[in-house]
């Protein structure tokens, strides 16, 4: 298994049969979950019947989505651009925006959408006009990236930091933030992941060294690392009143559970299993549930792939939902946002719109 969370494996078989295999797998377990995971007591008690919508063609190989000022913005990894749906209409609107080789991740938020790229640059997108501008602050493999609490801050996957750039004048402010204080990268700690922001603090997860960490976004003082698995984190969300993290304590990946975490306490609470995960895995909360990427494709020793999809753990009663959605080909990115969940279908250049219903 490669160790590196964001690298998709081959995309899955897309059968009939193998849809509703997993399905069935799905509801076997969904019984089992009302004991292992604890229900969000600020989340509605409204039943999720999420429904399917028509697919939206953006083309490329998208491979990071994020929602916000009325858009779906949509990042192309092979092309370097960025594609604007109206949420509204569901269409795609105005040209390609370019950004930089690589986008890995996206976030809308403090007057603009930001986009982290592979070749460490960061770039500025204007949401009324639709115009880029490269950020002079450039950090080593981004792998996260969150706007809020007045400043957007940027994951790196090669240093284990977190850099802080202001906004308004697009610079650096300080120095950037050690969070695997003390740990090598031959001790799996240096790599960070996705960043989500709770509790007044933003919070990083160190993907092979299986934590989460809570930078105080006045000071930008860390916390204690929290032992969130003991293989790999692999990913990261703040929504429905909790941190949700996905994790795995095998080093095939078998299984991957997505752990609560409270922001306020730090506290780590039940898990749920996800049958089906395999990595890369994104997460997205909002509208009354967790939802999660199942790329699908090979995971060693199983001889059968996976059937890819979206999953769901329902925020009111912890509960994992009976079947999954057949989204586009191998789901690479989800955001939450404008009433509907988004999937990024990297393998067929699709987004998917999910009404959460019910």
């Amino acid at each position: 298994m490669t160790r590196k969370p964001r690298r998709p494996l081959p995309s899955g078989l897309r059968a009939t049969a193998a849809a509703l295999a997993f399905s069935s797998l799905l509801a076997g377990c969904a019984g089992d979950s009302e004991d292992t995971t604890s229900a969000d007591p600020d989340a509605s008690a409204t039943p999720v019947a999420p429904r399917l919508g028509r697919p939206i063609e953006v083309g490329g190989t998208p491979s990071a989505i994020a929602v916000g000022d009325g858009s779906v913005w949509v990042a192309d990894n092979v092309g370097g651009t960025v594609s604007r749906i109206d949420a509204a209409g569901g269409e795609v609107e105005g040209e390609r925006i370019r950004v930089g080789a690589g986008p890995e991740a996206i976030a809308v938020g403090e007057g603009a959408v930001w986009v982290a790229s592979g070749d460490d640059t960061i770039t500025r997108i204007d949401p009324a006009g639709g115009t880029a501008e490269r950020v002079a602050v450039r950090v080593g493999d981004p792998r996260g990236i969150v706007a809020g609490e007045g400043s957007v801050w940027v994951a790196s996957g090669s240093d284990g930091t977190v850099t802080r750039i202001d906004p308004e004048t697009l610079e650096e402010v300080g120095e950037p933030i050690v969070v695997a204080a003390g740990q090598t990268i031959a001790e799996g700690g240096m790599a960070l992941g996705d960043l989500a922001i709770a509790d007044g603090a933003v919070w990083a997860i160190s993907v092979d060294g299986a934590t989460l960490t809570r930078i105080d976004a006045a000071s930008g003082e860390t916390g204690e690392p929290i032992a969130i698995g003991e293989f790999q984190a692999l990913g990261l969300v703040a929504g429905e009143g909790a941190l949700w993290v996905a994790a795995t304590d095998d080093r095939l990946a078998q299984p991957i559970v997505v752990r609560r975490v409270d922001p306020s306490t730090s506290e780590v609470g039940a898990s749920t299993e996800i049958p089906g995960a395999a990595i890369p895995i994104r997460l997205a909360a909002g509208e009354g549930a967790v939802w999660i990427t199942l790329p699908g494709g090979l995971r060693p020793p199983d001889p059968e792939p996976l059937p890819s999809g979206v999953a769901y753990i329902e925020s009111a009663s912890g509960e994992l939902g009976a079947a999954a959605l057949e989204v586009g080909e191998r789901p690479g990115a989800i955001a939450v946002g404008e009433g509907s969940v988004w999937v990024a279908n990297s393998g067929d250049g699709t987004v998917s719109r999910i009404d959460p219903g019910p």
